[in-house]
């Protein structure tokens, strides 16, 4: 599962694939530019000998899709924040269809998965959460709020087109009972062209292990919520390690962004990362 290069493999590629640095020439950008394409999901590529390479197809792809005629722009980051104002709104009057029509006009809009989450889902998710501890609001509105919002990322999950980059695994061990992150995270990686085994939450680790095993995982990721828990998932990673599976360990305070990019080096590398 982790990737191993031989001479022999990097030469059978020299035909289909171009490095990094000659992607950024053939589109016309900086290296900085096509390598934040990369981590981003906008620009497809897999590690060789430590080095990212680019299909030829999938760069002459975006090549094509940079060159087409202008369409409308996604939603502005304004925008969004002001999407995200009203999203918290709704979710503590409890207005789930009107949630969902905020949520899919920005995705029909173009906004994009990482973007959704970080910047419309996660901050009022946060803001009733704070509100919560103050005693502002009962706990039973967070716990609706988190229910609405799990649901409404079960409308739009996304099932793109092409070649899928690798096979992930996503879940919370047990004791850890929230599953909202791990849906965020299953969400993200989707986007990103992973085929996702999404486990949810409180997950005994020797099932998660199976799933992976099973599964042919390229990568694990283990969502942590519970900093009680933070041990039992280093040893569920050690496990999964032993097994040949990169495994993430996730936790408050990273972004999908992050996620997205820390899976593509993590399922061709042979330690494990935490996050």
């Amino acid at each position: 599962m982790t990737a191993t290069t031989t001479g022999t493999t990097t030469t059978s590629r020299s035909a289909t694939h171009v490095d990094l640095q000659t992607a950024a020439d053939v589109l016309g950008v900086h290296y900085q530019t096509a390598y934040r394409w990369v981590r981003s999901g906008r620009l497809a590529s897999e590690r060789v000998d430590g080095k990212y390479v680019v299909d030829r197809s999938d760069l002459a792809e975006l090549d094509r899709t940079r060159k087409a005629p202008d369409r409308p722009p996604p939603p502005s980051g304004r925008r969004l924040d002001r999407a995200a104002d009203r999203l918290a709104e709704l979710l503590v009057e409890g207005d789930e269809p009107a949630a969902r029509r905020l949520v899919r006009r920005l995705v029909d809009e173009g906004t994009t998965m990482p973007d959704l989450i970080q910047q419309v889902l996660v901050p009022p998710l946060r803001n009733i959460g704070e509100r919560w501890h103050r005693g502002d609001l009962s706990i039973w509105v967070e716990h609706r709020s988190s229910a609405i919002v799990e649901r409404i990322l079960g409308d739009v999950v996304p099932n793109p087109r092409g070649r899928r980059r690798g096979t992930a695994v996503v879940g919370a061990i047990s004791g850890d009972l929230h599953s909202l992150p791990t849906t965020m995270a299953a969400v993200a990686l989707r986007a990103d062209q992973w085929h996702v085994h999404h486990l949810g939450a409180d997950v005994p680790p020797d099932q998660l292990l199976d799933c992976c095993v099973e599964n042919d995982a390229d990568v694990a990721v283990i969502s942590v919520t519970n900093p009680a828990l933070a041990t039992g998932a280093e040893r569920a990673a050690d496990a999964l390690l032993a097994a040949g599976v990169p495994t993430l360990i996730g936790g408050p305070g990273r972004s999908v962004d992050d996620l997205v990019g820390d899976a593509r080096e993590a399922a061709h590398g042979s330690a494990r990362r935490r996050d």
